[in-house]
This record gives structure tokens, sequence and C-alpha cells, in this order.
């Protein structure tokens, strides 16, 4: 049996046509897989930064308890343990950031719905606070809840972001002791 030239006429564009949707279909999903790569980078990123602003959340608080304590001890009577979140037996909201350096600085009153202001970060501190002034918005909403339980503050930070269309939540919780009687 012999075959001619003429009966091979076309069979080697057929097998470019076929390698080259092989290599298509190789480049499509090479392309997908770094999209997705991306987009799970970008997510794991903000899901970092909300856990972190949600502990920041708690460390400034914290900050703003001890002030209280060391005013006292310096002899300040104007200030105890617990003196900037004084309503007992109540939560309330606070916008707290690192500019939250006394209870002087805080709101006041607080509100019992959360203000849901937005951070914004400071690029030449940065710090993430509450003032837009100077600084770039981000995606994030930080609320703080303190329960005054007397001898205890009950902290609630709770970060809330949008990762495309999707909404997310990180809620971090602490309680503090008046362990200085």
């Amino acid at each position: 049996m012999s075959f001619s030239i003429h009966s091979r006429r076309g069979q080697t564009l057929v097998e470019a046509l076929v390698a080259l949707s092989i290599l298509t279909v190789g480049f499509v999903g090479i392309v997908t897989l770094l999209t997705k790569s991306f987009q799970l980078n970008r997510t794991t990123s903000n899901d970092t930064q909300a856990t972190y602003l949600a502990a920041e959340g708690i460390e400034v608080t914290k900050n703003l308890i001890d002030h209280d304590v060391y005013e006292q001890l310096s002899g300040n009577s104007n200030y105890s343990w617990g003196s900037c979140f004084p309503y007992s037996g109540s939560w309330y909201y606070y916008p707290i950031d690192y500019e939250t350096t006394d209870c002087k600085s805080l709101v006041s009153p607080p509100s019992k719905s959360p203000p849901n202001t937005p951070l914004y970060f400071d690029p030449t501190t940065h710090t993430f606070s509450t003032n837009s002034f100077g600084t770039n918005p981000t995606n994030f909403v930080r609320n703080i809840k303190v329960t005054n339980n007397g001898e205890e503050l009950d902290v609630q930070s709770t970060v809330t972001w949008t990762n495309g269309s999707l909404g997310n939540t990180i809620t971090l919780e602490d309680h503090f002791y008046n362990w200085h009687q």
C-alpha cells in the first residue's frame, strides 16, 4: 500500500490546529489560576489587616484604662480605674483610635448604636484613625463596644469590610479587671 502526497494534503494544517487548541487551553488554565491566586492573596491580606485592626482597638482601649490608673497613682483625683468608661452596668460604642490619648479625647456622650465610621490610613505615620484629614480612606470600619460591669470592663472590637461584593466581619473580645485596688 502506498500513499501519495496528495492524500496527506491538509493533514499538517489539522495537526497545527489541534496543537494550537491544546496550547490555548493550557494558557487559559494558567491565567485562571493566576487570577484566583491574586484574588486569594487579596482576601488573605484583608483578613489579616482586619484582625490587626480589631486587636488595635482593644489595645488602645487598654491604654486608656492604664492611663486612668497612672493618673490616679500620680495623685490626680479626677481619674480612677475605668473612669473613661463610667457608665456602670451598661454598654456603649466608643470611636477609639491612636489619637485617643485620654478621657478628654473621647466623644461624649458615647452612643448605643455603632458609629460605623470608616478608618483612614495616614501614610506619614502609618496609623489608622477616624480622622480623614490628610489620610487615605480604607474599606475597614471599626466599632468598639465597652461594657462596664463595675469591676470588669468587657471590650469588643468589631471590624467590618468588603471583599468585592462580600461583606466580612471579625470580632475580638477581651476582659479587663480592676486589680489595682
